[in-house]
């Protein structure tokens, strides 16, 4: 039987570009690259209003509040 892969794959990127052409109000509809960047990429810019906001306001992941609020003195008081 015949390898698929590729020809699926290709099926794939080709639905995607279709789907997503209404993404920037429109502007991925044009053929080129506006439709190949947002079948990579859906999000238009990394900025501060939908990148990441440890990167641009230096927030703590949850780990990090989780580790913080975490308190050796806990230990102490259940007695381990």
């Amino acid at each position: 039987m015949k390898n698929m892969k590729r020809a699926l794959r290709r099926h794939h990127y080709q639905r995607i570009k279709r789907a997503r052409a209404g993404y920037w109000s429109g502007y991925a509809a044009h053929a080129g690259k506006p439709q190949g960047m947002v079948a990579s990429s859906p999000c238009r810019c990394s900025g501060p209003c939908c990148g990441n906001p440890r990167h641009h306001f230096g927030e703590a992941t949850v780990q990090e509040r989780r580790q913080a609020g975490f308190d050796s003195s806990a230990l102490v008081e259940v007695g381990a």
